[in-house]
């Protein structure tokens, strides 16, 4: 049963230039920003370098958004994108947050996928 609680977990995985997250519940636009503002820290170990990384998102558990938490995640993935992200793999089980995601993730690099492990074939198949 998924819960409407927000939860989040970030890591760097350096050898691959990675960023993997994972993210559950509903969130208020608020509480996302703060997340969003914690995994921009946290990419800033390949800004910083001008090293170009890639993006895991583990959303099994997250829940569609409402408009305003969801057009906060767009506009912090447009400008990940323009400080070096070049994919972004989302791993989800819901249709709803697939949907919600096609229309955040239009005109990026980015693709959907079953599990963790699938979406880092892909993220380290360029």
């Amino acid at each position: 049963m998924t819960t409407l609680t927000p939860t989040h977990s970030i890591s760097v995985k350096e050898p691959h230039a990675e960023l993997h997250f994972a993210i559950a519940g509903f969130w208020t636009c608020e509480a996302m920003e703060a997340f969003l503002y914690d995994l921009g820290d946290a990419a800033k170990l390949y800004m910083r370098k001008g090293i170009r990384f890639s993006v895991l998102g583990d959303l099994r558990g997250f829940v569609p958004q409402d408009r305003a938490t969801a057009d906060a995640i767009r506009t912090s993935l447009l400008m990940a994108q323009k400080n070096g992200m070049q994919r972004f793999a989302l791993v989800t089980d819901m249709t709803l947050v697939k949907l919600q995601y096609r229309r955040i993730t239009a005109g990026m690099e980015a693709d959907f996928f079953d599990t963790p492990s699938a979406a880092e074939v892909w993220l380290r198949s360029f």
